[in-house]
């Protein structure tokens, strides 16, 4: 399999071809529902973002998901990815400009790449390779006619995507763009670029509180990162608050405690940022 242009499919139909497994549907209906509850007041685009490359990994045959976005006029930014593995690899294409979904994001359709083989981004491809992934699918994320952005999804096989999957990743991609500008109809193009930048600027204020959680715990940014985000989530928080509040000293969690294997709901924590 080599790099080559994937036409853009119809979003999946109510026909039960992508599986007929009732949980499934019952994942697929959830996820729709989860994307299009963007209208709340306290709107987080970074969590929102968060949510799109997890809900990518559940449903399709994947391994890890990331998604880019850029503001009019900017450079194509990461702001979302399921693992600091790929999140690693995808500021590498960044940082290289090069890669499936840097061409995805400058051509405006979907493109599949086996890392496997000879072809395009050689450097990419080997970094890639050397951190486990064998193939990757790129898909623009588009408002009507203009590229904003790109989901790149890569897998720890060579195989191409499948057809059903294919459908599912490019139905994802427009939820993900339709949802982001829900929220107004005044100024498209302006929402787009506050959006992407609170989306950056959670993301560093997350990096340093994952940095920090990590060093302190003795623990991978991965399970930091689950960490945090478990504790905003249980109290109703915005994870940038909690970051910022953890990079801040203002609030301390607790380190995993024996036996728990680390899963992200066992430590307690010591305190908590208050709702004002």
């Amino acid at each position: 399999m080599s790099s080559h242009p994937a036409s853009a499919p119809e979003p999946p139909g109510v026909d039960g071809s992508m599986s007929s497994r009732s949980t499934r549907e019952e994942r697929l209906t959830a996820a729709f529902v989860d994307l299009a509850d963007t209208l709340a007041a306290d709107f987080d685009p970074a969590d929102f973002l968060y949510r799109v490359a997890e809900h990518c990994t559940s449903l399709l045959d994947i391994g890890d998901a990331g998604v880019m976005l850029a503001a009019p006029g900017g450079p194509l930014r990461l702001v979302a990815a399921t693992s600091e593995r790929m999140r690693l690899v995808e500021l590498f294409a960044l940082d290289a400009s090069q890669g499936p979904g840097h061409t995805a994001y400058q051509a405006g359709h979907a493109l599949e790449h086996d890392l496997t083989g000879p072809g395009q981004w050689p450097e990419f491809s080997a970094h890639a390779h050397l951190n486990g992934y064998l193939s990757v699918y790129a898909v623009p994320v588009r408002l009507r006619k203009e590229t904003v952005g790109v989901l790149n999804l890569f897998r720890r096989t060579p195989e191409s995507l499948s057809d059903a999957d294919r459908k599912l990743a490019h139905a994802l991609a427009d939820a993900t763009s339709i949802s982001l500008l829900q929220q107004t109809t005044l100024d498209q193009h302006r929402t787009l670029g506050v959006q992407l930048q609170q989306a950056l600027n959670t993301r560093n204020a997350i990096e340093q509180a994952k940095g920090y959680i990590a060093a302190s715990h003795g623990t991978d940014p991965d399970w930091a990162f689950q960490r945090l985000r478990a504790h905003a989530r249980r109290h109703g928080l915005r994870i940038d608050r909690v970051a910022r509040a953890i990079v801040e000293g203002t609030l301390t969690l607790t380190p995993p405690t024996a036996g728990t294997d680390g899963h992200v709901d066992a430590p307690a924590d010591r305190s908590r940022p208050s709702h004002g």
